[in-house]
């Protein structure tokens, strides 16, 4: 950030933990725009529980922020020329099941001028990452639902207060959690899908 007779301030940096369940992408898009009116232009995530973002300091500027899913065979060079020839401009990319989430901005942009925010192309969106998320689920639970079971068994053949039971105690809630939180955003998903589903008629 300059200052005057060529002296330069170091960007500050920001660091906000925040989550989005998966179908909560436009929110996360509405997050991101409203923080770069604060003065914080967004960089990267880290993986996390909650998720870090990190921002940079800037002036406060209009953006608007697009994050956009891709599947692995649709990830090719003409996805992404389609946003560069529409004025967007790439930030990063977060691995997902199936694909990648890519994240996009544009300066004074409005709503309307976002790519693939119809309802087709969102209903399109939404029933893939269902559908993806669906399998993943059924596979997660096959090898959660094993786990719990053995670690049932390990607490079975000892002492529920010794080190291997409380370490078996641990794993069937570390289990029960990842299944409950799949679960949920299976369903989150295709209640959403439902939704845009009845609007398309």
């Amino acid at each position: 950030m300059k200052m005057g007779r060529g002296y330069y301030k170091m960007s500050e940096m920001k660091y906000v933990r925040k989550s989005f369940w998966i179908h909560q992408y436009e929110k996360e898009e509405i997050f991101l725009t409203e923080m770069r009116k604060k003065g914080w232009k967004f960089k990267k995530l880290y993986k996390g529980i909650p998720t870090k973002y990190e921002f940079e300091s800037c002036e406060p500027e209009e953006y608007t922020y697009q994050i956009d899913y891709v599947k692995k065979e649709n990830d090719t060079e003409d996805y992404h020329l389609l946003y560069q020839d529409a004025g967007w401009t790439e930030i990063m990319q977060w691995e997902a099941v199936g694909g990648k989430w890519y994240y996009f901005c544009k300066k004074g942009c409005n709503m309307e001028e976002r790519i693939y925010t119809d309802e087709e192309s969102r209903y399109s969106l939404i029933d893939s990452l269902w559908k993806k998320y669906s399998i993943y689920f059924l596979l997660c639970c096959l090898l959660e639902v094993n786990g719990i079971l053995g670690c049932l068994n390990m607490i079975r053949h000892d002492e529920l207060l010794s080190v291997l039971g409380i370490l078996a105690i641990a794993f069937i809630v570390i289990f029960s959690s990842a299944i409950l939180f799949i679960f949920y955003n299976v369903v989150a998903l295709f209640l959403q899908r439902s939704k845009i589903r009845k609007k398309l008629g």
